[in-house]
This record gives C-alpha cells, structure tokens and sequence, in this order.
C-alpha cells in the first residue's frame, strides 16, 4: 500500500529563519526519526503551557511529490519515514491562524449554517401551538407533538458526536449528507399524516442533518483559532440567534397564510442559502495529504478525561445552567400576558431577549479571549440567577418585563462560549477528545432544555393567581411566603 506523506513544522516556536528550521529539518529524517515539531538545532520543542488554547500553527508544510511505500512499516502520529523524503520537497505556505481570507471565510459560513440548524428549532414552539391547538389544529392534545421542541437536537448531538469519523476526508461528504437530510426531512414532513411522523422528520432527522454538519465545524475551529478563539465563536453563536429571532416570526406568517405543509416546502429554498457556503468555506486549515499531529504529550483517555472533578462540576453547573436561562425563553410571553401585556407586546419582549442575547453572546466571546474564562463563566451564571431573580420578582409592568428581557439576554448569552475555552483546556489539542467532551455537554443541556417545559407548565398549575403586590406577582415565587 502506498500513500503521500507530509510534514508539518511548527515555525511559530522556533525564532531560527523559517529556510533554515525547513532545511534542518528534512535533513535530519535522512538519519534517524525525528519529532515533528522541532527547532533549528533539531531538538525536540516542549509543549506550549496552554497547548489547549488552539491547535498547532505551522506556517510552512512540506509535501514529498511523489507517493513513498510503507511496506512493513507504520509511521506514528508524531514522526514520519525518512525514506518519503529522498525525493524534491516543495513547500507550501499556509493561511495564518486567528486572521485572514481563510480563517474568516470560515466563520461566516459557520455563521451561516448556525442561522438554520440552531435557528430553525426555536421556531418549534409556533409550529407545535398551531398542530395542537387552534382553529387549525390537526393533532388537539397530542402528547407526541410536545416532543418537538428545542433541546432535542442537542440531545442528538450528544448521542452522534462519539460514532461520527474524524478522518478529514470525511469532511465535505458529511456537510452535503447534511444539507441533503435537513432538505429531505422537511419535505417529506410537510407530507407526513400523523403526529409521531412529524416529530420524526421535522424534529429528529432535521436534527440529524444538522448535527453532521456542526461536528464538521467543530473538529475544524481549533485549526484556524487559537488567541481569538472567544471571539470567533461569539460571532458563529449570534448566527443562532439571528435564526431564533426571524424563523419564528417568518413561520408564523407563513403558516397563517399558507398552512403547515406550505409552510416547510417554501422554507427549503432559503435554508439551502444559507447552508450553501458551508460545502465550500466549511473546511481545514491543513492540507489533506498532511500527516496528523498529535501533542508530545501523549493525550489523556477519554475515560480518564471525562471522569475528571471539573467536569462533573461543570456538567452539573452548566444543567442547572440552561434549566435556568430557558425560563424567560419558554414563559416570559405567559408572564407577559398574566401582567396583562397584549400580543404585540409580548412579541417586542421576545425580540428584546434575543437582541440583547445576541449582543451579550458576542461581547463575551471577545472578553473571554482576554480575560479568565473561567471568571466569566462564574459571572455570567451569577448574574443570570440574579436578573431572574430581580426581574421576575419586581416586574409590575411592561417597562419591568422589558427591563427583565434585557438584562437576562445580555448575562446569559456568553456562557456557551466560555465553555469552549473550558473544552480546550481539558482536550490539551487533542481532536477527537475535545468532539467527545463537546457531546457529552450538549447531551446534558439537551434534556436540561426539554425539560424546562413539562416542569415549568406542572409548577404554574399548581401555583396561586397572579397577585401583582406580592414579590415574584405570587404565581411566580420560588415559595409561598407571601402568599394572600
């Protein structure tokens, strides 16, 4: 069997000039195995104190032309044959980390692609109220319809992230296999006859499709982001927010005026828009025929990662997390309508909370770059518990709930981006690490998101009438201390 080798210097650790580590070291493989990353004097380079903070960032690639055989032989992750070098090197120079063509072209497909595959679900809510209830109502108290909510995609991903290949030839199939089932599902949904058929291709194959192309966003990001990392993905977060702000209003229009089957064929081509870029930008950094580098520590066990103390803490924390932030998301219109706001200005307090998440997603991905992510992790879960504590409990009137919006938005909208700092740091650069501790967390605030409604719904039944003068208005206390 042959095949093309390449090799990667890291020139960014070496203050040697660029020729001469390159030089240095293809001549060194002639004589004895060396490890990749290595400076002029051919030793091998320590790993940087936070090698977790990005991935490795060569300038320079060197690529035999010609195809070496291995016969008998298996190069490690960390060095290579040095018979694939007796042939002409070229060297061929790489796009630059944090920076560039490359590495935002990137962001702007995952941007785009994040407005559909995280956007399109919070408009779940608006088609589940018009199958089970209402004039139109095809499926009226369906127990199964409830299922299609956000949350669940979450709960997929989870799931998928440990079975899908890491390979990157795999890479562009699994975005077009993704943009195919996303397509396909709502298709065939806007066909479907029964309730359970609906919440199966609308709800789960969508989020099938979708989940395969953000495990290809993920295990690239790492290769174009290593200082703006905070940054970056606060940008491709506000692209879910965009989606969670005009999907629900579109699909209300749409299905006021055209009905649910009209409703998911018309939004097929708009969402193949939106997903286009990502076949071409959604890509690596590295060649294909580049050898993968692996850090010289030999990486953690996923095992003996994941059992951690701080993941724990932080699986335990980033639940209670989401159970918390989803509240004004899934029951800030009921809270509006119980103080006696009228329909359009419910509809103002749910685009005030999503603007204000959005900025609030952006300017603590940038914040997170520069100061400790774990010290904005904290704050932003403090004041969000604060703001829902405060907002809900002193809001008498429309200017108190819209108060409330705001500021739960903005604290709460770059808690996610810190958690990627947190995955860095315990991945130490290694990929297929950082997928799997990425799918475990999504899995946990996938259920923490779905079951913020059954458990919220269960608690209004059972609490008093609305009673302005109390705090928390009485329906909305923690207790019944101040209960008439």
């Amino acid at each position: 069997m042959s095949t093309e080798i390449g090799l990667q210097v890291d020139l960014a650790k070496s203050e040697a000039p660029a020729r001469q580590v390159i030089e240095h070291t293809s001549e060194s493989f002639s004589a004895t195995l060396q490890p990749i990353d290595a400076d002029a004097n051919g030793h091998a380079l320590q790993p940087p104190k936070r090698a977790s903070r990005g991935s490795i960032s060569p300038v320079y690639q060197i690529q035999p032309l010609h195809k070496a055989s291995r016969a008998g032989h298996r190069a490690s992750l960390s060095t290579v044959d040095s018979d694939a070098f007796k042939e002409t090197d070229t060297v061929v120079e790489l796009q630059p980390v944090d920076g560039g063509f490359g590495a935002w072209s990137y962001v702007a497909a995952a941007f785009s692609m994040y407005i559909v595959i995280w956007g399109f679900p919070q408009a779940f809510p608006i088609f589940q109220t018009y199958l089970s209830t209402g004039p139109n109502a095809r499926f009226s108290g369906s127990v199964a319809i409830r299922l299609l909510a956000p949350g669940l995609q979450d709960i997929e991903e989870g799931l998928l992230f440990p079975m899908l290949p890491t390979n990157t030839k795999f890479r562009r199939p699994l975005v077009l296999v993704g943009i195919f089932i996303i397509t396909t599902s709502l298709l065939l949904a806007s066909y479907a006859q029964t309730d359970w058929h609906i919440v199966l291709l609308q709800g789960v194959t969508f989020g099938i499709g979708g989940i395969l192309m953000n495990f290809v966003h993920v295990c690239v990001f790492a290769e174009w982001f290593d200082k703006k990392k905070g940054q970056a993905m606060g940008i491709i977060w506000t692209g879910w927010r965009v989606g969670a702000l005009s999907f629900p209003l579109a699909c209300q229009w749409l299905l006021d005026q055209h009905g649910f089957e009209q409703t998911l064929r018309v939004l097929i081509a708009p969402m193949l828009t939106f997903l286009a870029p990502a076949i071409v930008l959604l890509r690596g950094r590295f060649h294909s025929a580049t050898i993968s580098v692996q850090p010289v520590v030999p990486p953690l066990s996923k095992l003996q990662a994941l059992r951690a103390p701080s993941v724990l803490y932080y699986l335990v924390a980033t639940s209670l997390f989401f159970m918390v932030v989803n509240v004004p998301k899934m029951f800030i219109t009921t809270f509006a309508a119980d103080l006696g706001m009228k329909g359009q200005e419910q509809a103002v307090t749910l685009v005030l909370l999503v603007l204000s998440d959005m900025l609030g997603t952006y300017l603590c991905g940038w914040l997170s770059d520069s100061v400790n992510h774990e010290a904005m992790t904290a704050l932003s879960a403090v004041s969000t518990s604060v703001t829902h504590i405060l907002g809900l409990g002193f809001a008498r009137d429309r200017s108190g709930v819209f108060l409330y919006a705001v500021a739960v938005g903005l604290t709460s909208g770059g808690f996610s981006n810190c958690l990627f700092n947190f995955f860095g740091d315990l991945s130490k650069g290694d990929g297929r690490l950082f997928t799997a501790i990425h799918g475990l967390f999504s899995f946990f605030r996938g259920a923490a998101i779905l079951s913020v409604g059954p458990v919220g719904a269960a608690l209004l039944d059972q609490s008093p009438p609305m009673n302005p003068e109390f705090f928390g208005s009485t329906r909305y206390q923690v207790s019944g201390a101040n209960r008439p």
